[in-house]
């Protein structure tokens, strides 16, 4: 992509404020991410090609709060992007383009439940001492 195009890019974005450019960003923000995810998950299962003491320590290697931190953002990821395509199926396969901006505040809700249930599932990884020495 040019700088010029960038550039546009960028300026269409401040322009239209709105939800659903709002949404688009999100979505096209939360695929990439997890794009380069896959590609990470993919890095650190591929070691068990190399036997089971290298996949156990690359697996050890992500097993901190750190990463715990992350797996909160990732799954956070996940659902921004689930829930915005279920929103995007419903406005364009059923008709429902006029209520986009209901659904999107419904979907805002039901993250926001997911992302406490989430976070409460997550917190006993988030404390040091879950962990084992190095970890």
């Amino acid at each position: 992509m040019s700088n010029n195009k960038l550039q546009e890019t960028i300026r269409d974005a401040a322009l239209n404020k709105n939800i659903g450019s709002f949404s688009y960003w999100l979505h096209r923000l939360t695929g990439i991410g997890l794009a380069v995810y896959l590609l990470m998950h993919t890095f650190v299962l591929s070691s068990a090609i190399s036997g089971e003491t290298a996949f156990n320590e690359r697996m050890g290697a992500v097993q901190n709060p750190f990463f715990a931190v992350l797996e909160i953002f990732l799954i956070a990821g996940v659902f921004i992007h689930m829930l915005n395509g279920l929103r995007i199926t419903l406005a364009d396969f059923f008709g429902w383009s006029r209520m986009h901006k209901s659904i999107f505040w419904i979907i805002a809700i039901i993250f926001f439940a997911l992302m406490i249930i989430t976070i409460l599932l997550i917190w006993p990884k988030l404390n040091p001492a879950n962990y084992p020495v190095g970890g």
